[in-house]
C-alpha cells in the first residue's frame, strides 16, 4: 500500500494529518493482510484501526461487536464520513435485515456491525460466505474468555471464523485485558501469528479519587455541586439503587435521568439518545449504561458501590474524558459493599467462577485501599509500570489519604461487640461506642458497660467504616443464620484485644474539602481565552442545532476537541478550516460553510483593527 494513499485517506476521509500512537501500525497490519490483536484503552482511537482499512480494501470488513448502542453511534460517525455502513442486530426489523443483506451482496457496504446473537444463528456464517469479506474486527474482545470480566458465551461461535474463511485476517481488539486474558484471547480466537499492540493504559486526563461512603446521598449532592453543568455518569450496584438516587438528585434540582436493564427498549433508547446529544445532563445507571458510549464530553464518572473487578471499574471509568480534557473518576468506598458482595459470590455453584470472582473483587479491593500512586496501581493491574512515583493527578499523589494506626480504636470496637454478647448489629455497636441513649440500650443497661461511650470523639460514620473493615479483614465474622448482620469476634479479633496484633486503616478525604487533584473546570474550552469560550459556546449552539436537524448526537458532528481547536484558531477560510483537527473534506463540504459563517461574524464584531484581518475589511 504506497504511503501517499494512506496520508490522503487520512486526512481526506477522517480530516487528520497524522495517526494516533499504534493506530498506523495496525491499519498497516491489517492492509497487509496479517491477524492484529491489539490491547487499547478505551478513547485510545481504536475504531479509525478497523474503519480506515475497512474503506480500502476490497469486500466488507464485518465487526463483531456486543454493544448495540455503540453500533448506532459507530454507524451514524461513519455515514457521516462517508464511509458505508450498516448493522444487524437485534433491533434490525425484517425488511431492514433484507436491505442490509442486500447492500452486503451487491457490494456496497464497507462495514457490517453484527452482535455476537445475530452472529451466532443458523445460516448467518453461510451468508457471509457467499460475499467478499474483506477482514473481521472482533470488538470487546475479552468477551470471548472466560477469564475475562464479561464472559459471553456467544462469542464462543468466534472459533469458527478460521475455519469458514481460512484466507481472511481476523483483528481482534480490547480496552481491558490482563496479561492472562489477552493470552487467552489468542488462544480461543486461534489467531495466526498476529501483530500484537499493548498499548499504554495510562489516561493522563482522567483524576482518581477515593472517598469513603458515609452519607452518599450528601456526597453526590455534594460533588455534582462541585462540577455544575457538566455531564457525567453516576453508576450504581441494582436497579433499585438507580431509581432512588435519580430520583433524590432529580428533586434536588439536577437535570437526570435513570438507566437500567429492567426499562423497556424504547426507555432506554430515549435516554441513551437524550444523553448522547446533550439533552440530558446527568445518568444514573447500572453498568447496564456506557457500554460502548462514544459521547466525548463526559466529565465525570462517580461510582456509588464498589464495583465487582478493575475490569469494569477501568471500563467505566473510561467514559469519561474521550475528548481528552480533564474529568473526574469518583470512587464512593464503603465496606459494606466488599460484605454484600462476597455474600452474592458465595452464592456461585461452580467453585470456578467463585473463585475467579473473588480474586477480581480482591484486587478492586486491594486498588480502594491502595497506599501508592492510584495510576501506579491500576496499571500495574494490567501488567504495566507506571515511570514515576507521583502522577500528579490522583489523591493519594495529592496527599490526600493516609494509612493511620486503627489498633485502640478497633480493641473499642471489638471489645463492645464482646461485651454485648456478640449478639447485636453495627448500628447498636455503634450508639454503644458513641454513647447514644436510645430506648434499645436502656433496655439492656448496656450504659453500664465499660466500653459505653468510649468512642465519643469519633463520628458514627467513623466506627461504622471501622467496624465493616473489621469484618472485611478476619477479626469478626457476621454471625450465620441472623436475620440482620450481626457482627462477632474471631481469633484473630482476638489477638487485637490482646495487643498481639496491630490494625491500620486508611484515612480517606472527604468530599467536603476541596479536593487537590486537578478539577474540572465548568469552562470546557480550558486553553481559551473567555472570549474564545463565548464563541465556543456558540460553536456548540450551532452543532446542535445541525445534529437536532439531522438526529444524530452532537459528537458525531464535531467533537468538542474540533470544536475548541475552531474557537482557538478562528479559520475564516475554507483554506484555515481544513486545517482544523477532525475536518474531513465530506465534513467540510457539509458543514463547514455554517460554522465559518459563524466565526466571521464573530472576528468582524471582535476585531478593531484591520491590520489582523485585512480581508475582511474594504481598503
Amino acid at each position: 500500500m504506497e504511503e501517499n494513499i494512506v496520508q490522503r485517506t487520512l486526512r481526506q476521509i477522517f480530516g487528520f494529518d497524522s495517526f494516533r500512537p499504534n493506530q498506523e501500525e495496525i491499519v498497516k497490519a491489517i492492509l497487509s493482510g496479517r491477524d492484529v490483536f491489539a490491547v487499547m484503552p478505551t478513547g485510545g482511537g481504536k475504531s479509525l484501526c478497523y474503519q480506515f482499512p475497512a474503506v480500502i480494501l476490497e469486500g466488507v470488513c464485518v465487526v463483531v461487536s456486543p454493544l448495540l448502542s455503540l453500533m448506532k453511534d459507530q454507524v451514524d460517525s461513519a455515514s457521516e464520513l462517508g464511509i458505508r455502513a450498516a448493522t444487524l442486530n437485534s433491533t434490525t426489523t425484517r425488511s431492514g435485515f433484507g436491505q442490509t443483506v442486500g447492500a452486503m451482496e451487491n457490494g456496497k457496504l464497507d462495514l457490517l456491525y453484527v452482535s455476537p446473537e445475530r452472529f451466532n444463528t443458523p445460516g448467518f456464517l453461510e451468508r457471509l460466505a457467499a460475499v467478499k469479506i474483506a477482514f473481521f474486527a472482533i470488538d470487546e474482545a475479552h468477551c470471548i474468555s472466560e477469564w475475562g470480566h464479561q464472559f459471553r458465551p456467544d462469542y464462543l461461535a468466534l472459533k469458527q471464523i478460521v475455519d469458514v474463511f481460512p484466507n481472511v485476517p481476523i483483528a481482534a481488539f480490547t480496552a481491558t485485558a490482563t496479561p492472562q486474558v489477552a493470552q487467552d484471547i489468542q488462544k480461543q480466537l486461534r489467531l495466526r501469528n498476529p501483530f500484537s499492540v499493548r498499548a499504554s493504559f495510562d489516561r493522563p486526563n482522567l483524576s482518581y479519587q477515593v472517598v469513603y461512603k458515609e452519607d452518599l446521598n450528601s456526597q453526590l449532592v455534594t460533588f455534582l455541586k462541585s462540577v455544575p453543568g457538566q455531564s457525567g455518569i453516576i453508576y450504581r450496584g441494582t436497579r433499585k439503587k438507580v431509581e432512588e438516587t435519580a430520583d433524590l438528585l432529580s428533586k434536588q434540582g439536577f437535570d437526570v435521568r435513570h438507566y437500567h436493564a429492567g426499562m423497556s427498549d424504547s426507555e432506554r433508547d430515549w435516554v441513551h439518545d437524550a444523553f448522547s446529544q446533550d439533552r440530558v445532563q446527568i445518568i444514573v445507571a447500572t453498568i447496564a449504561f456506557g457500554m460502548g458510549i462514544d459521547k466525548s464530553n463526559v466529565r465525570f464518572v462517580v461510582h456509588a458501590d464498589l464495583p465487582k473487578n478493575l475490569e469494569g471499574y477501568y471500563q467505566e471509568t473510561g467514559r469519561a474524558g474521550r475528548d481528552g480534557s480533564p474529568s473526574q473518576c469518583l470512587l464512593l468506598f464503603g465496606y459494606q459493599d466488599i460484605i454484600l458482595l462476597k455474600s452474592f459470590i458465595d452464592k456461585y455453584e461452580d467453585p470456578k467462577i467463585r473463585d475467579i470472582t473473588w480474586r477480581q473483587l480482591l484486587e478492586m479491593i486491594r486498588f480502594a485501599e491502595a497506599d501508592q500512586c492510584r495510576r501506579k496501581a491500576l496499571l500495574h493491574y494490567f501488567g504495566e509500570e507506571y515511570s514515576s512515583d507521583n502522577c500528579g493527578n490522583c489523591d493519594f499523589c495529592n496527599n490526600e489519604i493516609h494509612r493511620v494506626d486503627a489498633t485502640i480504636d478497633s480493641q473499642k470496637a471489638l471489645s463492645a461487640m464482646q461485651r454485648t454478647g456478640n449478639r447485636f448489629g453495627i448500628g447498636h455497636l455503634v450508639d454503644v461506642l458513641v454513647g447514644a441513649k436510645t430506648a434499645k440500650i436502656k433496655q439492656f443497661q448496656h450504659d453500664a458497660l465499660p466500653t459505653y461511650g468510649v468512642g465519643s470523639d469519633r463520628s458514627k460514620p467513623y466506627w461504622r467504616f471501622l467496624i465493616n473493615a473489621l469484618v472485611y479483614r478476619g477479626a469478626a465474622a457476621m454471625k450465620p443464620d441472623c436475620d440482620y448482620p450481626v457482627p462477632q469476634v474471631t481469633p484473630y479479633g482476638w489477638a487485637i484485644l490482646r495487643g498481639t496484633e496491630q490494625v491500620e486503616i486508611i484515612q480517606f478525604p472527604s468530599l467536603k474539602k476541596q479536593s487537590k487533584t486537578k478539577v474540572v473546570n465548568e469552562d470546557p474550552c480550558t486553553d481559551a481565552t473567555h472570549s474564545d469560550h463565548f464563541l465556543f459556546e456558540q460553536l456548540r449552539q450551532r452543532r446542535k442545532e445541525i445534529a437536532r436537524e439531522r438526529r444524530v448526537p452532537p459528537y458525531v458532528i464535531f467533537t468538542d476537541k474540533t470544536l475548541l481547536d475552531m474557537a482557538n484558531r478562528k479559520p475564516i477560510t475554507e483554506e484555515d478550516m481544513q486545517k482544523i483537527a477532525g475536518m474531513s473534506e465530506r465534513k467540510m463540504e457539509k458543514y463547514g460553510a455554517p460554522f465559518l459563517e459563524l466565526i466571521t461574524e464573530y472576528v468582524m464584531a471582535t476585531v478593531d483593527e484591520p491590520e489582523f484581518y485585512p480581508d475582511l475589511h474594504e481598503e
